[in-house]
């Protein structure tokens, strides 16, 4: 299957496959958050449970991301396999984080100035990503601290390099479809074109 570009299809074509991953974006989105609202996040655990938790919880990201990529360099239609790729991985990102802070809430009441159950965990969560901080909901404890500055220096990292992940892949992708028809196919060729003698 060779890759083509949104732009090479009509125009009835790509209104239904923008739509059909519109569809499919917001019924992941849907999922991943329905899924973090029945996990049991609040009971009492051990500290190192915390952590274990954490630690799976990045892992099963990194591996969802590597598995979107392929899936963006084997697509139909690259650009819109970035968009679901996206769709899955931003609020796997934040139910991550979020599901760490309600467990440590839990662990621990005095870790964050109000007790954070599933929506509020998920609501400073996304305050946090969005460098917004209303000071409604702030972290004590030097655990709960620790774990908001590492939210925060991943956040970086994550917007900066998840989506240049995702941008990269896209564009190689659709390389291997031919050149962009708004592209000079011989622009990559120096000056191996011959000049007029004048």
């Amino acid at each position: 299957m060779t890759p083509k570009r949104l732009a090479e299809l009509t125009r009835a074509r790509r209104r239904r496959a923008v739509a059909a991953t519109a569809a499919r974006c917001l019924l992941t989105v849907t999922a991943v958050v329905a899924v973090y609202y029945v996990l049991p996040l609040e009971g009492r655990a051990a500290d190192t449970a915390t952590v274990v938790r954490l630690t799976l919880g990045g892992l099963l990201f990194a591996a969802v991301l590597v598995f979107e990529l392929y899936r963006i360099l084997r697509a139909d239609l690259p650009q819109l396999q970035a968009a679901e790729a996206l769709s899955l991985a931003v609020p796997l990102f934040i139910v991550l984080f979020a599901g760490a802070y309600v467990s440590l809430s839990s662990l621990d009441p005095s870790s964050f100035t109000e007790h954070l159950d599933h929506t509020a965990g998920l609501y400073f969560t996304v305050v946090t990503l969005g460098t917004v901080g209303y000071g409604d909901i702030t972290p004590r404890t030097h655990l709960a601290r620790i774990l908001v500055t590492v939210q925060v220096l991943v956040d970086l990292a994550f917007l900066a390099l998840v989506v240049r992940l995702v941008v990269t892949t896209t564009r190689i992708s659709l390389r291997r479809g031919g050149p962009d028809p708004g592209e000079d196919p011989t622009a990559d060729a120096g000056d191996a074109r011959p000049r007029p003698d004048g």
